[in-house]
């Protein structure tokens, strides 16, 4: 199990996170909101990255709230946590829709500390305490929590729930999506501004219209990098592309894996290309790709297979593990 439910206190970490911050409910006959955001990857040795990553994601979950209870200013969050979930698993697709709705999860809070809390999808209160205790690094918080855990109802905001379309760099899922000027202007004053008012929630967001404002960004960051001669990173953008555009994902693994060059980092090339033959798992077309690649004898494609390999087993012993 890789669940959990551990507080987020801006740990600086370069990956991107889903991040769910929690707003208590204000009267009986309205639920809480459970808001999810992207907390966008940054480079750990990059500070102003870092510091905007993770002021983007706050200022995200303000404005979701906002534009679900409105006010004169946004509403304040009990807390925030990262629970480690993936939509390889069933259980978790709850909490990972493109767009949010009506939930009932189970909730269980610190007796001194009520902002460090559990809130997690469960079939029962024992299946609850038992994913909480498998995935929390820290015996001594899963002690803290009171009990018996709660069954709440919630109200799961995503950013598809609001029109951020309309705001795309408010969208951004790497902090490299955005070209210097922009992410100067936004780190200056420019999210501010952009999150001044609650976003409209109408007219409604289609899932095509949300995945197509992202994949404008990757094809671009990629247009980038090819034009930059930068086949590592190429490489490792094949795992953003394969969830937006899995047959432009297969297409550019070809190209980055024919185009190497001797002084390129084939090495790292190799680790990129394998990480998005992983994510492209259920695509059409990778088994074939991947059969004509065991013939190949070149050094990028053969370290690229000898990685997938490495990340399949990965991937079985964790699923032998749920």
């Amino acid at each position: 199990m890789s669940r959990s439910a551990r507080p987020w206190q801006g740990r600086r970490i370069g990956i991107a996170l889903d991040l769910f911050y929690f707003f208590p409910a204000v009267a009986p006959t309205s639920p809480a909101l459970l808001v999810r955001v992207v907390r966008p990857t940054a480079a750990n040795y990059d500070g102003p990255a870092v510091d905007f990553a993770d002021a983007l994601a706050e200022a995200k979950a303000g404005a979701l709230a906002w534009a679900f209870r409105p006010g004169e200013r946004p509403p304040a969050p009990l807390g925030v946590f990262a629970p480690a979930l993936s939509d390889e698993y069933p259980e978790d697709a709850e909490l990972l829709t493109t767009h949010g709705g009506e939930r009932e999860l189970w909730w269980a809070e610190e007796e001194q500390r009520p902002s460090n809390f559990a809130i997690l999808p469960a079939t029962d209160e024992g299946e609850f305490w038992e994913w909480v205790a498998a995935a929390c690094h820290e015996d001594a918080m899963v002690a803290r929590l009171r009990r018996p855990a709660t069954k709440i109802a919630v109200r799961l905001v995503t950013e598809a729930d609001v029109r951020l379309v309309d705001t795309p760099p408010l969208l951004i899922e790497d902090v490299e999506w955005l070209t210097g000027k922009e992410f100067d202007q936004l780190h200056d004053s420019g999210l501010a501004a952009l999150t001044a008012r609650p976003p409209a929630t109408i007219p409604p967001v289609t899932e095509a219209e949300f995945r197509a404002v992202k994949l404008g960004f990757v094809e671009r960051a990629v247009a980038g990098d090819l034009a930059r001669g930068d086949r590592r990173r190429a490489a490792f953008r094949t795992i953003d592309l394969a969830r937006f555009d899995p047959p432009a994902a297969l297409a550019l693994i070809e190209r980055v894996a024919g185009s190497a060059r001797l002084w390129d980092d084939r090495e790292g090339i190799a680790a990129g290309l394998a990480h998005g033959l992983y994510h492209l798992r259920r695509a059409p077309g990778r088994a074939e790709l991947l059969e004509r690649w065991r013939s190949a004898r070149d050094r990028v494609r053969r370290a690229a297979l000898v990685a997938l390999a490495k990340l399949d087993r990965d991937f079985k012993r964790q699923l032998a593990a749920r």
